[in-house]
């Protein structure tokens, strides 16, 4: 008996030997020098006592001294693991998520604590007693200027914390979140560059990569406490992330984090400002603004979708329970947007229906069939469809509200011109406006090609300030056609001479840019305005514009194909039509990413053989001049490069926006004329100009364009007899623009394309969130189709039982409402 006491007090003094020799050995970092001779030795000469400690280390590893330090702390965690001992530095036991007890009572020798008093959500940050001073100009930074801003400054993201684990026991392929310091962090050089750093939570290294961010190795610096979050991998047999979600943790420990309650918000910043602070001041502002939030919405639709209600969805959008409580938050807050905006789009077009105001326009047969005489080609069925349902709005008095959408190249042009020659033809004026001078001119000059059955003289350089207004006999009209191009950029002398016909009624169409809705530009049998690319346009320019006549019918034009949940939510105020087909004889157009020097040298090859067989070429730049912020091709500087390189010998052209109007007519009368091979040029050439000799577009750093744009430049090709190519060429790509890139390669179709960009780019960068009228979309996003179908049907049914919104449940919607008609595109006004 004695000598098994013996024996057993030998196992232990000699497990704690152990265990005091691990704790050195990691404490040096894995160097194998914490015993002489090794842990390999110093194990072997027990390997008997230590059969048990030993019997879960991974021996197909291979011995201590021949392993990476990654895997020499892996068998140092599995030795302690079995051992049954505490290190120092690692819990005992996974820590629990916390669970918050009530406080208890407070004593009655304790003064009461009294609640914090609740405020009103338009309370300024200066009066926030919370907010510090020195904080409250970051914050204005950040566009807060009130607790209402505070409530609904909502984070870009959460990093879950509820599947913190030790690196030592992480699995391939799982989603989790570990915490550690950083040992090491450098820069690499990977396409654009790379950041990678090392962690250590002392139980194991991980390491994380974030390509094409090479700016964050300047934040990890050794040291610096990270949490990093995302699935992990291998890479040359060591544990990694790559692009994992991350979070710098200042004076906070791993304990803390989890028990914020596994969700740690995230907010967007400004310089200076800190997630903590930040964290505290949300915390702050739910606690005294949430009781004074007042819910917009009835609460029978409320409670008929099932949504949350308002407080308990803004405390979750900042401080979820979970990631389906999260979900259930955005839902109800998404809604409230879109419903919002549902409503304003809905009861802008009852109060549009209701007016009555406008003018009847005939359809007059002479016109007509003279306008089909002039084509020399026959309209599509879509062309002829909607050339019908515009026919019949214009002959009623209730004013045409009508966007009409189509593929590049598909004809919108010809059908806006039928619409503003029947306007004509019965005594009254129309204008079409365009967001550029360069396609305010090609549309002048196409009318014009049209009205004289495509006679190409209208296409000759000289002379063109004579021929700002030019006359046409058309059968049915009293006097001839006169129509007229009104730019900025004209002499003073010619534009008051147009402004003074305009006003007289002597000219029938106007087309231009902005200089159209200028105030000293009279109008007054306006009848027809035809806004091309109308999410080109502001607020004030489109409202203008109708502002000019007898109660105008409005035509939009777009040729950025609009996905469904887009058109629902910008312009639900206007009936649509689409055209899908392209005229026929025309050819498809190869499209092929060019991602290689020797690919490049194909590319130019391609253009001289087109060029030798009597066509032309468009190669295009997204600037004009070099940057030094921004890595991009230039137009200037590529003209010259290809001129005295690759293009030698070949008739150059240069187009872009600087160019007088002069200049710039001169160039596309060359094109026209053949008298230019290749067209160097900025993105002023992506809409309206048609040159049905050219088959090559060549895009210069085409990552700097979305999906939508390079559609549009790659339509400036493929309209004569011949098959037609576009290149995509970049510099450097990230995995963004590489996917659009692939998109592109693969896909013809413009409203698949439109559906893929406005997935990848979200609608703000899609369409131009400023310019366009874009309702402010804090929470919801385009992207939420279904929620769409349920908020139009809502709105529908709540203006049916109060149009006017003045029931007392409906005030604080009708608040909400009038505010976002403010917003909205001016398409009806």
């Amino acid at each position: 008996m004695a000598r098994e006491d013996r024996g057993t007090r030998t196992l232990a003094s000699k497990l704690e030997l152990l265990i005091k020799v691990l704790e050195l050995e990691r404490s040096q970092g894995h160097r194998n020098a914490a015993v002489s001779g090794g842990l390999d030795a110093f194990l072997g000469a027990s390997a008997a006592e230590f059969r048990e400690v030993l019997a879960d280390v991974d021996r197909s590893a291979g011995t201590y001294a021949s392993r990476d330090v990654t895997a020499r702390e892996v068998m140092v965690s599995q030795i302690f693991s079995s051992s049954g001992a505490i290190p120092k530095s690692a819990p005992a036991r996974p820590v629990p998520k916390v669970t918050v007890a009530p406080k208890p009572a407070p004593k009655k020798s304790q003064k009461k604590i009294e609640p914090p008093t609740a405020l009103p959500i338009s309370t300024h940050l200066d009066d926030l007693k919370f907010i510090r001073k020195p904080t409250r100009e970051k914050f204005r930074r950040m566009e807060v200027e009130t607790l209402s801003d505070l409530l609904y400054l909502f984070p870009i993201r959460h990093i879950d914390y509820s599947n913190v684990k030790k690196i030592a026991y992480l699995e391939i392929d799982e989603e989790a979140s570990v915490i550690g310091k950083v040992i090491s962090s450098s820069t690499k050089r990977i396409g654009r560059g790379a950041t990678a750093v090392s962690i250590n939570d002392g139980t194991g290294v991980i390491d994380a990569t974030w390509f094409n961010q090479p700016y964050l190795s300047s934040r990890f610096k050794p040291g610096t406490t990270l949490a990093l979050s995302g699935k992990v991998g291998v890479f040359r047999d060591r544990a990694q992330f790559q692009n994992p979600e991350y979070e710098t943790v200042s004076g906070t420990s791993a304990e803390e984090l989890i028990h914020t309650g596994n969700l740690l918000p995230v907010y967007p910043s400004t310089d200076g400002m800190y997630q903590r602070t930040l964290r505290t001041a949300t915390a702050n502002a739910l606690e005294v603004g949430l009781p004074s939030v007042v819910d917009p919405l009835p609460e029978e639709i409320r409670k008929s979708q099932k949504l949350y209600k308002l407080t308990r969805a803004i405390y979750s959008m900042h401080l979820p329970e979970s990631k389906e409580d999260f979900a259930e938050a955005r839902r109800r807050l998404a809604w409230d947007e879109l419903f919002v905006n549902q409503v304003a789009v809905q009861k802008r077009r009852l109060q549009w229906r209701e007016r009555d105001a406008g003018v009847s326009i005939a359809l007059n047969m002479a016109v007509m069939d003279h306008f089909r005489g002039l084509l020399p080609f026959n309209l599509t069925n879509g062309q002829e469809l909607a050339l019908a349902d515009i026919v019949g709005e214009l002959q009623s008095t209730v004013p045409m509200a009508r966007l009409l959408q189509g593929e590049v190249g598909s004809g919108k042009t010809v059908i806006a011109l039928a619409a503003m020659l029947l306007a004509a033809g019965e005594g009254y004026q129309a204008a079409l406006m365009a967001p550029t001078e360069v396609l305010a001119e090609q549309h002048f000059l196409n009318i014009a090609s049209i009205l004289t059955s495509g006679d190409a003289s209208v296409f000759n350089a000289s002379g063109f300030n004579e021929g700002l207004v030019r006359s046409f006999e058309m059968p049915g009209f009293d006097e001839p056609l006169r129509i007229a191009l009104l730019l900025g950029s004209i002499r003073q002398s010619e534009k008051a001479e147009i402004q003074r016909q305009l006003s007289e009624g002597h000219i029938h169409l106007a087309i231009g840019t902005h200089a159209l809705f200028q105030e000293d530009v009279e109008i007054p049998q306006l009848a027809l305005a035809v806004i091309d690319e109308q999410h080109r346009f502001g607020v004030e320019q489109r409202a203008a514009l109708q502002g000019k006549g007898i109660r105008p019918h409005l035509l939009a034009m777009s040729a950025t194909p609009i996905p469904r949940s887009l058109a629902l939510t910008l312009y639900g105020d206007l009936d649509i039509s689409t055209l899908r087909e392209l005229p026929g004889g025309r050819k498809s157009i190869k499209t092929r990413w060019l991602r290689s020097v020797a690919e490049r040298a194909e590319g130019y090859r391609l253009i001289r053989e087109e060029v030798a067989a009597g066509r032309q070429a468009f190669v295009v730049c997204p600037f004009i001049e070099p940057s030094d912020q921004i890595e991009a091709r230039s137009a200037t500087t590529e003209y010259e490069r290809l001129r005295l390189g690759e293009l030698k010998g070949l008739r150059l052209g240069l187009l872009h926006g600087r160019m007088s109007l002069a200049e710039k007519q001169i160039v596309m009368a060359q094109v026209h004329a053949g008298e230019i091979d290749v067209l160097v040029a900025t993105p002023v050439i992506e809409v309206g100009i048609d040159v049905p000799n050219a088959t090559v577009m060549m895009v210069e750093s085409a990552e700097r364009f979305g999906l939508s744009q390079l559609h549009q430049l790659r339509g400036r090709v493929g309209r004569g007899e011949h098959a037609s190519h576009c290149f995509v060429l970049t510099d450097g790509a990230g995995m963004e623009a590489q996917e659009r890139l692939h998109i592109i390669e693969r896909a013809h179709d413009g409203f698949e394309l439109s559906e893929e960009d406005l997935r990848i780019r979200g609608a703000g960068d899609y369409l131009g969130t400023r310019q366009s009228g874009m309702p402010d979309l804090k929470v919801a996003t385009l992207r939420d189709v279904e929620l769409m179908a349920f908020v139009k049907v809502e709105a529908a049914a709540l203006l049916e039982i109060d149009p006017g919104l003045r029931k007392r449940a409906h005030m604080a919607l009708s608040k909400l409402v009038n505010v976002q008609l403010e917003k909205m595109t001016g398409s009806l006004s």
